[in-house]
C-alpha cells in the first residue's frame, strides 16, 4: 500500500511512518522539514496522486486543503484529530467543554479539533476522523487497543502514540464503517 503522512515528523506522524514501514508499506512524508507545503494545493495533488490512502496527522494545516486533494485524486484520508470532539462519558456535552478533561490553558488547541472536525463534516471527500483519548504520549506498542465511536473511552482514557499509529494503520488497512472514531488503550494508563 502507498500511504502519505502529513506531519510526518511530528509525535504522531512519526510514529505512523514507522508502523506502516513496519508493515511493509511504501510511504511519502510530508513535513516541514521535507521542503513540502501541506497547506500548497497543487503540492499536495501531486502527494496524494499515487497513493493509496493519507493520514493528516498535523493541526498545523488546513485540513480543508489535503481534503481537496483528496478528493481531486480520489484518496481517502484518515484525520488524526483531538478528543474534544467527542461526547463526555456521562453525557453532558463535548469533552471540549469539560474541564475535567480540557482546562483553560488546553482550550484553544482543543477548539481547533472541533474545527478541524466540522472542515471535514462540510467536505464531499472520503476522510475518517480519528479522536485519541485525553492523554496521548509516547510509550510502548502494544498491538492491541479498544475502539469505540464519538464517546470518549475512559477507564483509562489514554494511549500511547505507538497504539494509536497501531490503529491508523488497521483503518487505513481494514476501513471500518465510522467516519469519525476514538481508541484507548486496553490495559493501565499509556506511557
Amino acid at each position: 500500500m502507498k500511504i502519505a503522512v502529513v506531519g510526518a515528523s511530528g509525535m504522531v506522524g512519526s510514529r505512523v511512518v514507522a508502523e506502516a514501514l513496519r508493515r511493509g508499506h511504501h510511504v511519502t512524508a510530508v513535513s516541514r522539514g521535507h521542503g513540502l507545503d501541506a497547506n500548497d494545493r497543487e503540492a499536495m495533488d501531486g502527494v496524494l496522486s499515487g497513493v493509496d490512502g493519507a493520514v493528516v496527522a498535523t493541526t498545523g494545516t488546513s485540513v480543508t486543503t489535503v481534503l481537496d486533494a483528496a478528493l481531486a485524486t480520489r484518496t481517502r484520508a484518515i484525520v488524526v484529530g483531538g478528543a474534544a470532539p467527542l461526547r463526555t462519558p456521562d453525557g453532558t456535552g463535548l469533552v471540549l467543554d469539560d474541564a475535567r478533561y480540557v482546562p483553560p490553558h488546553i482550550r484553544p488547541v482543543a477548539e481547533a479539533s472541533v474545527r478541524q472536525l466540522r472542515e471535514c463534516e462540510a467536505h464531499r471527500a472520503d476522510w475518517v476522523y480519528l479522536s485519541p483519548p485525553a492523554l496521548l504520549e509516547p510509550g510502548e506498542r502494544t498491538g492491541a487497543y479498544r475502539r469505540g465511536t464519538t464517546e470518549l473511552l475512559v477507564g483509562p482514557s489514554a494511549i500511547s502514540a505507538e497504539d494509536l499509529a497501531v490503529a491508523v494503520l488497521d483503518e487505513l488497512e481494514r476501513p471500518g464503517a465510522d467516519r469519525h472514531f476514538t481508541v484507548a488503550s486496553r490495559g493501565p494508563a499509556a506511557g
